[in-house]
């Protein structure tokens, strides 16, 4: 799934759980393309984190891609790059 939006903050969560919710259900693998987003919180950080914790539960894979420096660094300073294998 590639997010369209730059931003990826709590106004955009809801609607994009809900999306990753259902791919989880029926699909094996979920990837996360983050090319677009130039603007990232806490609760989609956190959105992240349950996600990638849910799949590894589900013996399903959880990957994003195309992560740029600004958005890397939001995960480093949260300590979520390596729970989210960005």
């Amino acid at each position: 799934m590639k997010l369209e939006n730059s931003n990826f903050t709590i106004y955009e969560v809801e609607e994009i759980k809900t999306i990753l919710e259902k791919e989880l259900q029926n699909n094996q693998k979920i990837i996360v393309d983050l090319e677009n987003v130039q603007k990232i919180d806490m609760s989609a950080i956190q959105l992240i984190i349950s996600l990638k914790i849910t799949s590894k539960e589900n013996g399903k894979i959880f990957q994003l891609l195309n992560v740029n420096d600004e958005i890397m660094n939001s995960l480093n300073i949260s300590g979520t790059t390596y729970a989210c294998g960005a």
